[in-house]
């Protein structure tokens, strides 16, 4: 199971995550310091030009202000803090009529977009606009241009040459020797390290040679009279 995170990194690491680390890291790093300038400077001409919200998120609340024309919203606390919204029926949009509890103290409505996302839906809209009470102020601070540039703004440095010229090339080159070369033809050599029984098996006991052919004693298989000679059945 995946997260929208998750998945997020993993497009952006697409065409590098078979890379070695070090690309890798690289790689990350320089996406940051594009994306970094390119939101920061997005946030500063968004605050320049008098904006408080993305343009994207003050869309939003102009269309569910639009909606409140077909919502009705009742009172029901002194305070003025919950309210019932009624929704009228909208066919040719599919909606039907149905009734909304909104809390504006603990910043809820049934409807789930208050308290999930943090900014006010249509129905809280709606409740505000019966008390004629600002409904900005009831946007989360995160979503402000403030808050955002924040984020963005400190800048990763570029990176230069990674090797200083000035730098003298004092590094030794360590050649393999070649004596040390293992032998490619015949069988490899044993490095298995004897111990003290393998040194008292090779130790002679005092018993004669055999030959192994003509199994007499005085001679080995090397020096048998009968190596050359017709074999013994």
């Amino acid at each position: 199971m995946t997260t929208n995170l998750a998945e997020a990194i993993n497009s952006s690491l697409k065409g590098t995550r078979h890379l070695p680390i070090t690309s890798v890291v690289k790689a990350t790093y320089y996406r940051l310091a594009t994306l970094f300038a390119k939101l920061g400077k997005e946030a500063m001409d968004w605050m320049a030009a008098g904006h408080i919200f993305k343009p994207e998120l003050q869309q939003l609340f102009h269309t569910s202000a639009a909606h409140t024309n077909a919502m009705g919203a009742i009172c029901f606390s002194r305070h003025q803090n919950q309210f019932q919204v009624s929704e009228y029926s909208r066919p040719l949009e599919g909606i039907v009529q149905n009734n909304y509890i909104v809390d504006l103290r603990h910043r809820t409505c049934d409807c789930g977009i208050f308290q999930t996302f943090k900014y006010p839906c249509a129905h809280v809209f709606a409740a505000c606009a019966s008390i004629h009470f600002d409904v900005m102020t009831l946007v989360d601070p995160v979503y402000r241009l403030q808050t955002v540039f924040k984020v963005y703004r400190n800048e990763f440095p570029p990176i230069g040459n990674e090797r200083d010229p000035n730098m003298i090339d004092n590094d030794v080159n360590i050649l393999p020797d070649p004596s040390l070369r293992r032998d490619l033809h015949g069988r490899p050599h044993s490095t298995r390290i004897h111990c003290a029984e393998d040194m008292i098996a090779r130790e002679p006991t005092g018993q004669p040679k055999h030959c192994s052919i003509c199994s007499r004693p005085g001679h080995t298989k090397k020096k048998s009279p009968l190596k050359t000679g017709p074999q013994i059945g």
